[in-house]
């Protein structure tokens, strides 16, 4: 009976996280960044224990589709698919332009809806049950996997469905990369 409780304590200890949910804009984002209504800090994994050194912050952005948005992102990246490289500091730094964050005042009503969803799911506390973890992403369409610059793909690191967080019925995956710093974040819609 000792042995099963000394391996449950052990198992839980090693396997306990320093998650932190909700955390605020400015430890997330750059200062270039963080005054923008656009980004809904979710949580920042601490993923350690699984051999990653870099902090994974977990962010819905609510971004104005009626924009134009293929000059401000670059490469292959779009309104669904974009990027953030990790400073120095650990906190995301945008690889798109910040003109991608204007709103419009057709999409001003969903906006404010986002951000009203957004803090009842923060009042709640419920991110760590709405974050998913698991092995292989469950795609809603075809397989988006990203690779890094030198052509490896990158790593998965969690799905959330984000209809819980904000008005947006899409599934948020994001990949990491150590070599680039880099997590992409990708979104599909069902």
């Amino acid at each position: 009976m000792l042995f099963a409780i000394l391996t449950f304590m052990i198992y839980n200890f090693s396997c306990s996280t320093n998650h932190d949910y909700f955390p605020n804009k400015r430890n997330v984002l750059t200062s270039d960044f963080n005054q923008y209504d656009n980004f809904f800090p979710i949580a920042t994994l601490d993923l350690l224990s699984k051999g990653i050194k870099d902090k994974i912050h977990v962010m819905y952005v609510s971004l104005d589709p009626s924009i134009d948005h293929k000059k401000p992102f670059p490469g292959n990246d779009y309104i669904d698919v974009f990027s953030f490289k990790i400073s120095d500091e650990g906190k995301l730094l945008p690889t798109f332009d910040k003109s991608v964050l204007a709103i419009s005042k057709d999409f001003k009503e969903y906006f404010v809806k986002d951000q009203e969803k957004y803090s009842k799911t923060k009042q709640e506390n419920r991110a760590s049950s709405l974050i998913d973890l698991t092995d292989e992403p469950e795609w809603w369409q075809d397989d988006a996997a990203p690779v890094n610059s030198k052509d490896k793909p990158m790593r998965f690191i969690c799905q959330v469905d984000m209809n819980e967080f904000s008005n947006d019925d899409c599934r948020l995956f994001i990949f990491y990369d150590e070599v680039d710093r880099v997590i992409k974040y990708i979104y599909q819609r069902d």
